[in-house]
């Protein structure tokens, strides 16, 4: 009952082949597997995936989903970023590529002074100069305004998954830019949750900042996760794996916080569309 709906390869900013990506799933025993390398950018052919690749990436997934098609299931999806005016889930290049689903997610906040979109996920001195160019040395400027983007993603052009919802946390280690537990942090995230709940979407659980040690938890935190699935939020585990080894990293505790939250199902792709399964059987799996 092992699945990962979120996984990249050499086509983005992942290591390795899809094929490989595929016999590791088969190893361990995957049911199903979605492929989500990041969507071209149609700015200055930006971004880990370049536009020329896109054909060729389609055409592989097809590929591997025709040769392993009594093995395993697999799927095409693309991780699309969402940039105002730039690029969405209902971007041309996005809907030619005849995905099973989408995952949506905001990596880039406003721009720096050279007119290049400011990805928070940059090291400094990127991180921050985009706080003080950008939101003049306001990081609360700065996170409003990622939550601000994400809500419009999902009222707007809404993805079937939202990624990593609280990624924006990555640089955070310790509180060392902001308090998650501030009341207007908290006012932002609850905000997006509802958000999420009136576009329909489902919210992964991300498990990459466990398995890379970037965070002690998922993304997003367990009390996101919990506020989520009290509003019915769908959810799935995802494991974001940039290498073939880290298919089901992170698993068994991104399972185990579902569990202690009181989740009793979680939503997989099945061909037409998602579909619940009983949490049961995927504790059981990653035991």
């Amino acid at each position: 009952m092992t699945s990962n709906h979120h996984a990249h390869t050499r086509y983005s900013d992942g290591v390795g082949e899809p094929r490989d990506y595929v016999e590791q799933a088969l190893r361990e025993g995957f049911s199903r597997y979605g492929f989500s390398d990041h969507a071209p950018i149609p700015l200055h052919d930006m971004g880990s995936m370049k536009m020329a690749e896109l054909t060729t990436y389609s055409r592989v997934i097809g590929e591997l989903q025709q040769e392993y098609a009594d093995r395993i299931r697999l799927y095409k999806s693309l991780e699309v970023d969402y940039i105002p005016e730039v690029m969405n889930v209902e971007s041309p290049h996005i809907l030619e590529a005849s995905l099973d689903y989408t995952i949506g997610a905001v990596h880039y906040v406003d721009y720096l002074a050279d007119g290049q979109p400011w990805s928070f996920q940059r090291p400094n001195p990127v991180f921050e100069r985009g706080i003080n160019t950008i939101f003049g040395g306001s990081t609360r400027r700065m996170v409003e305004r990622y939550y601000e983007l994400v809500r419009e993603m999902v009222t707007t052009h809404p993805p079937d998954i939202v990624a990593h919802l609280d990624r924006i946390k990555r640089r955070n280690v310790d509180g060392r830019y902001w308090d998650e537990r501030a009341d207007w942090y908290l006012a932002a995230v609850e905000e997006t949750l509802e958000a999420v709940v009136g576009a329909g979407c489902i919210m992964e659980v991300n498990t990459r900042g466990i398995y890379l040690n970037e965070t002690e938890d998922t993304y997003p935190t367990d009390w996101i996760v919990a506020r989520a699935h009290a509003r019915g939020i769908r959810l799935q585990v995802n494991s974001d794996a940039h290498r073939r080894e880290h298919i089901s990293g992170g698993f068994r505790e991104a399972y185990r916080i579902l569990e202690d939250i009181g989740v009793e199902r979680v939503y997989l792709y099945d061909g037409r569309g998602f579909s619940a399964q009983a949490l049961d059987a995927f504790k059981a799996s990653n035991a």
